[in-house]
């Protein structure tokens, strides 16, 4: 048998030729059969055979298979090492290392909610600031009959002095456009939508004017520093040091504070990160345990929690402070969004205004606030600090709920009683809702006292809606004697496509042992329309007050009704009064001239005050 490619002579059976490699018919490696004479003629040689020949590779196993396999062993760790991680954080991770998580995951959250609250804020600020708006707002009057009985009057006159000022609106209009510095305002007393007398007004940058045009037909205008002539004309009447302070005004110092002042979000991101994960990052893991769980209550509520404790000792306290204060020595958005806003803050205040800059502790304000003068400052807090400073133990409980910390609670141990020191802090952030409670309890040396303000606020996106409910109490531990309590309620609901429903609720009350104390509370029903970008251009509804203790007259409680009702325009032109022309100029007006003017005023009123009593 010979190979058919090179004719070399084949082993018996052969499949392949061992000299150059080619396959061979499996006709061909059979065994001959049959007679000589019917074998096939040996095949010729191939004269090529020297030449390299190509033989066809048989082809490779595809690598998907194993490509898929990987893949499905990748995803199985992490799987499995998420499970890990997660039952883990549940079950046997360290206290430290649990903490860390939960505290990172809770301040994520957190700046969340302060960046879109921010936005909200800055968006509605930034519109109010830069477009000019024309506000109309007139308020009137309903007395309860018992407060003008209470005051003297008699049935009947009451009744009478109750319609007349039922008839009573108080009318405020201002246009205000900041950005160019222009504003001007009226203020009057209408009854039956007639103004009985009003109050003029306009700031021009630093020009500003006031008339009284029921009582004359002139008014006064000048620049705010010419307010210092009136104690050259009058020099024993004013004084030049109660009127410096009022030169030095500066009617824009809100818009200006606002641009001076506000604080970057990048600085307000790094103060959150650094000193929201302060205490986990500086306590040791040695100081802390961890008990899971557990049950505590979350604004009264009983739930279920994993409870970290961190127990410091004198000197674990005193290192913790010290190495707050390092921190702080050394952060520079500390200084930007607080220091650095104190020293602009001051030198705002001072420009323009020599009185207020000489009570000031010298000129210079970068100089007394600069970052080496507070490294100093912090420094040498540090040195002077001592363990003998601290309790001997200090407390901290941090509970956690599902992944986010939920509440802190403080204690500290009073050498003087065998109460304690409590303060707790509440916090759960969902979105944009937030609930958030502050409560203080300690011995005062007399009897207990306890305190806390307590702050829950949803939002919904969707109709630009909030409700908010805050509350401040403070209570003794021997009863309701000596309560002081603040509740605001405000909740808003949507009323078709562009109308708000917006009822507010507050109170104060102050109660005292041994008199009626103190108690106020005004309710307000209102409906806001807005416009298309969200803004109020309609406010109407009813604002009732309700006064007892020492604030009624009357042994009962007086009720006061208000009726609100303002329009509100935007991309209004404001422009300088035209009243202004014939005003006298404070800058040069002599004596003469103010005494003509007032004379006039004094003058005009007497004629109205003997109209009004013929009248009654």
């Amino acid at each position: 048998m010979y190979c058919p490619n090179c004719g070399k002579e084949l082993v018996q059976n052969a499949r392949f030729c061992d000299a150059c490699g080619s396959p061979v018919a499996s006709d061909q490696a059979a065994p001959a059969t049959g007679s000589t004479s019917e074998q096939a003629a040996p095949v010729t040689p191939n004269i090529y055979a020297d030449y390299p020949q190509t033989v066809s590779e048989p082809p490779k196993p595809r690598k998907k298979g194993l490509f898929l396999k990987i893949t499905a062993i990748v995803l199985a760790a992490v799987v499995l090492l998420a499970g890990v991680t997660v039952l883990g954080y549940h079950t046997f991770l360290p206290a430290k290392m649990t903490l860390q998580y939960a505290q990172s995951n809770t301040l994520k959250k957190t700046w969340n909610y302060i960046e879109q609250s921010l936005d909200r804020s800055e968006k509605e600020t930034d519109y109010l600031l830069n477009t000019p708006v024309k506000a109309d707002t007139k308020i009137n009057f309903k007395l309860d009959p018992g407060l003008l009985t209470a005051l003297g009057l008699d049935e009947k006159m009451a009744d009478l002095v109750g319609g007349y000022i039922s008839n009573v609106t108080i009318q405020a209009i201002s246009e205000a456009d900041i950005p160019n510095k222009k504003q001007n305002f009226t203020l009057s007393l209408n009854y039956l939508n007639n103004p009985l007398i009003s109050l003029n007004g306009f700031f021009d940058n630093d020009r500003m004017g006031v008339a009284l045009p029921e009582l004359s037909q002139k008014g006064i205008v000048g620049r705010l520093q010419d307010l210092s002539r009136l104690a050259e004309l009058y020099p024993y009447s004013f004084d030049t040091s109660t009127l410096e302070p009022l030169a030095g005004i500066n009617p824009w110092l809100a818009y200006d504070l606002r641009q001076e002042l506000k604080i970057d979000r990048k600085d307000l991101k790094k103060l959150l990160d650094t000193y929201g994960m302060f205490l986990v990052n500086a306590t040791s893991g040695g100081d802390m345990s961890i008990r899971r769980g557990k049950t505590t209550e979350l604004f009264g509520e009983e739930i279920r929690c994993q409870e970290v404790t961190i127990t410091l000792d004198q000197k674990a306290q005193l290192e913790l402070v010290k190495s707050l204060l390092d921190t702080m020595a050394e952060d520079e958005a500390l200084y930007n969004a607080v220091f650095g806003k104190v020293s602009k803050l001051l030198e705002i205040l001072s420009a323009g205004n020599p009185a207020l800059a000489e009570n000031l502790p010298g000129m210079d304000m970068k100089m007394i606030l600069g970052k080496s003068q507070i490294r100093t400052l912090l420094n040498t807090a540090k040195r002077s600090l001592s363990k003998d400073m601290f309790p001997e133990e200090a407390i901290i409980r941090i509970y956690i709920r599902g992944y986010d910390v939920v509440k802190y609670e403080l204690e500290i141990p009073q050498t003087s009683t065998d109460e304690e020191i409590l303060i707790t802090f509440e916090n759960v952030i969902d979105g944009d809702d937030l609930r958030m409670r502050l409560s203080f309890e300690g011995d005062s040396g007399y009897e207990r006292v306890a305190m806390y303000l307590d702050i829950d606020q949803k939002y919904d996106k969707a109709s630009d809606t909030s409700d908010l409910a805050v509350t401040f109490d403070v209570k003794l531990d021997d009863g309701d004697d000596g309560i002081f309590r603040i509740v605001y309620k405000s909740n808003e609901d949507p009323e078709g496509s562009n109308k708000i429903k917006r009822l507010i609720d507050a109170s104060v009350d102050f109660e005292l042992p041994y008199n009626d104390g103190i108690s106020l509370t005004i309710s307000a029903d209102t409906t806001e329309t807005r416009n298309k970008n969200g803004f109020p251009v309609i406010i109407e509804g009813t604002i009732d007050l309700s006064m007892g203790g020492q604030l009624s007259p009357s042994s009962e409680r007086t009720n006061i009704t208000l009726g609100l009702e303002s329009y509100i325009q935007y991309d209004i032109n404001v422009k300088t009064p035209d009243w202004v022309a014939n005003a006298i100029d404070l800058g040069t007006a002599t004596r003469e001239d103010l005494e003509a003017y007032i004379e006039e005023i004094a003058e005009t009123l007497g004629n109205i005050i003997s109209m009004a009593q013929y009248l009654f």
